[in-house]
């Protein structure tokens, strides 16, 4: 079985996952079984590779989304000090220094909170698995009616 193709937009077809016919005729119930649970082992591992790429997808965006938030931190931190004590000094020469130091205060708070605000936005853009959790529901379906085909063989044998 081959893991999720990435460049396929679409969810697997269930009927590319199965063998044509129900393929249980005329065989032993254990050897059905057997198959059974080997298909199970295939398509988990499948379901594991497509879970594990879709989560480095995400986790490429989250890095994104965290090294803005922290170069706009840290750009804020290093700028802010320089600036603050210029705007303090320009803004003392027409009014009180606690008034210049206030002003410039809440600009910063205002810019520094703007910029944390754009960075926790694109880490919110962060998605579940949904094509796994998809196919998971697909696979699960697959796997109760072959598991109900096998059950009605071997009672139709019995």
């Amino acid at each position: 079985m081959q893991p999720y193709n990435t460049d396929n937009k679409g969810s697997y077809d269930y009927e590319a996952r199965t063998v044509p016919g129900d393929g249980t005729s005329g065989r032993e119930f254990g050897s059905l079984l057997g198959e059974f649970f080997d298909q199970g082992k295939r398509l988990i591992r499948a379901e594991v590779t497509l879970a594990k790429t879709e989560l480095r997808e995400e986790m490429t965006k989250f890095k994104a989304g965290g090294a803005m938030l922290g170069a706009g931190a840290v750009l804020l931190f290093i700028g802010g000090i320089a600036f603050m004590l210029f705007a303090c000094a320009a803004l003392a020469e027409v009014m009180p220094w606690w008034a210049a130091t206030l002003i410039v205060t809440v600009l910063f708070l205002a810019v520094g909170g703007g910029i944390a605000y754009v960075g926790i936005q694109r880490m919110k853009q962060l998605h579940a698995p949904e094509k796994t959790i998809q196919t998971l529901k697909e696979d699960s379906q697959w796997a109760s009616r072959t598991f109900q085909s096998v059950k009605s063989q071997m009672h139709g044998h019995a």
